[in-house]
């Protein structure tokens, strides 16, 4: 079926900005196709999931399992962590859920300049600390960068894009799409967690995480004129969940294995989030990311922009300029500006609901497996 795409230019009137900034539900398309007004069901389209592998990521991997639309393909990306022990992260949730997509690593330093880590925000393991089962199944031998190469160009030849979300810094897909220009159209929708709608960073005072690790790689996304939507910081920041409320659900939970993850993350990132703001809050940008793929509805209010990325040295690099005046001349994606906080807070819940596969639960040690370092529990 033929999938809406956002403008690469300038929405034709202030109307039609208007509708768009209402209706992204409506241009990010809800799965269903038809003719004549006749509703034709269609399944899942296939997605493709780029991560760093850190706290919030494991979350959305457990958000997307939980709403029955875990990834067909994993690529992994340096950020958070380091990329060995970002693929363990994301294997290990993925073995958790009996998921089983490929799972591809990809670039372990940024286009440009140093590479910068946050392991003060999400532990030297990635996971804070929580209890996770070491995985059992090996990395994919092909490279993130061709293997993301190849299953977009294949969706793009067969007229069946896929869905893209990415977690942390765009290097993988910048790479991908350097290389292969043609693979975007293999791109039905993209959806990025990163940037800033309104310059309050989280790294940087101008500039949030992703985009601050790799500024040229975000530059080349998010102008290569995909059909993008951008979830940026201070959305997810405005979102945050209450601390009550976590405690109230994780209480409620049964015990499992994904219970005990979901709390160990919880309280760590809970006890950063208090000792950087003096909140008792939860924060969870690649859950929110995920639950906009997965149903639009929860977005309240967009603009669609030209967005841009400060690459110069000094106190504006990593920034993203949100300009939906038109004077920028690249073309525009849609920007996130609010989303239903009600149904953000809502999101603890659903990640709990995740379904875990029956396997012996064990969480002594953390072993080397191929490819990768050990990691100690």
């Amino acid at each position: 079926m033929d999938r809406p795409r956002f403008p690469a230019g300038p929405p034709r009137s202030r109307g039609a900005a208007s509708r768009l900034r209402r209706g992204l539900p409506a241009v990010l398309g809800s799965g269903l196709g038809g003719e004549g007004g006749r509703v034709i069901e269609t399944g899942p389209t296939p997605l493709v999931v780029d991560t760093d592998g850190g706290i919030d990521d494991v979350l959305a991997l457990l958000l997307l399992a939980a709403s029955g639309r875990p990834p067909d393909l994993v690529t992994v990306c340096f950020g958070n962590v380091d990329l060995r022990t970002a693929a363990h992260n994301v294997r290990a949730v993925l073995e958790l859920v009996g998921a089983a997509p490929e799972v591809h690593l990809g670039a372990e330093r940024p286009l440009v300049g140093e590479t910068i880590h946050a392991r003060h925000i999400h532990g030297d393991d990635g996971l804070g600390g929580s209890p996770i089962v070491a995985p059992t199944r090996p990395a994919a031998s092909e490279d993130a960068v061709a293997a993301l190469q190849g299953r977009l160009r294949e969706a793009a030849l067969s007229g069946t894009p896929v869905d893209l979300l990415t977690l942390g810094p765009l290097t993988n897909i910048a790479l991908a799409l350097r290389l292969a220009p043609g693979i975007a159209a293999g791109i039905g929708k993209l959806v990025v967690m990163g940037g800033t709608c309104y310059g309050r960073g989280n790294t940087t005072p101008a500039a949030e995480y992703n985009v601050y690790a790799d500024p040229e790689a975000a530059s080349i996304v998010l102008t290569a004129g995909l059909p993008t939507t951008m979830v940026p910081w201070e959305v997810c920041d405005d979102a945050a969940v209450p601390g009550s409320l976590v405690d109230a659900v994780l209480t409620a939970a049964p015990e499992s294995g994904i219970a005990a993850l979901v709390g160990g993350i919880a309280r760590h990132a809970r006890g950063v989030r208090r000792h950087l703001t003096g909140k008792d809050e939860f924060v969870l940008p690649d859950p929110l990311a995920a639950a906009v793929l997965l149903d639009p509805a929860i977005v309240e209010r967009s603009v669609v922009a030209s967005v841009e990325v400060g690459l110069a040295p000094g106190l504006t690099r990593g920034m993203t300029v949100v300009d939906p005046s038109g004077r920028l001349e690249s073309p525009k994606i849609a920007v996130v500006e609010a989303v239903d906080h009600q149904a953000a807070h809502g999101l603890v819940a659903r990640i709990l609901g995740a379904r875990e596969a029956r396997r012996e639960q064990t969480t002594e040690g953390r072993a080397a497996d191929s490819g990768s370092t050990a990691i100690p529990a």
